[in-house]
């Protein structure tokens, strides 16, 4: 089992911007998208396995996302205990895939591997992902 934090306000991976050149279509990434998988690669590399694991993997990600300046304290106190959710954006499923990228090819050989997927958006007054990542048949989180 792999379990580690990255502290580091959790954002969701963005679409890729689309130019032309020479009356060709090209795709890339947006400058600030590739600022940031570079700050969450380095911190996550921390934590890497000597090779990539191979099989049939199970993914935990909890997102603790930062709590809403407008909110009332009773709102965020009630946030905190987890009895209100993150029900806007990002969506879950772009956030795993922010994360499911930047591991790829380093933490396993593929996110097709990934038989199990678990994203929970939560708030807090510390933004955080928290990654558990196993292979199936290990404890599960």
């Amino acid at each position: 089992m792999i379990e580690f934090t990255i502290p580091i306000e959790p954002r969701a991976q963005k679409r890729d911007r689309i130019g032309t050149i020479g009356g060709h279509a090209r795709s890339y990434k947006d400058k600030a998208q590739s600022l940031y998988e570079g700050k969450v690669a380095a911190l996550v590399a921390q934590h890497r396995p000597e090779k990539p694991l191979e099989g049939q993997l199970t993914l935990y990600i909890d997102c603790y996302m930062p709590l809403p300046v407008s909110k009332s304290k009773k709102w965020k106190e009630l946030a905190i205990r987890e009895e209100i959710y993150p029900t806007g954006k990002p969506d879950c499923t772009n956030l795993a895939k922010n994360i499911e990228d930047i591991m790829n090819g380093v933490f396993y050989r593929d996110d097709a591997q990934i038989v199990y997927l678990l994203v929970r958006k939560l708030y807090s007054d510390n933004p955080r992902w928290v990654i558990v990542l196993n292979e199936v048949g290990e404890c599960s989180k």
